[in-house]
C-alpha cells in the first residue's frame, strides 16, 4: 500500500486550510502578511496539505 504524504502544519495554517477548502473568500483575513510568507517559505508542503490533506501541529 502506498504512503500518501501528509505534511505537520501549525494550528493557525491549518484553519486557513480548512476555510480555503469550503471556499471562504475571507480565510486569510486578518493574517495577509504572515500567511504570504508562509506560503512562499513552505510552499512544497502547502501543495501537498492541498493535495493529500495536514496534520495540525499541537502548539
Amino acid at each position: 500500500m502506498e504512503k500518501i504524504y501528509k505534511p505537520i502544519v501549525p494550528k493557525w495554517v491549518g484553519e486557513i486550510l480548512e476555510r480555503e477548502r469550503n471556499q471562504d473568500m475571507f480565510a486569510s483575513h486578518g493574517r495577509t502578511k504572515k500567511w504570504d510568507e508562509w506560503k512562499r517559505r513552505y510552499s512544497r508542503k502547502l501543495k501537498y496539505a492541498r493535495l493529500n490533506g495536514w496534520i495540525t501541529d499541537r502548539y
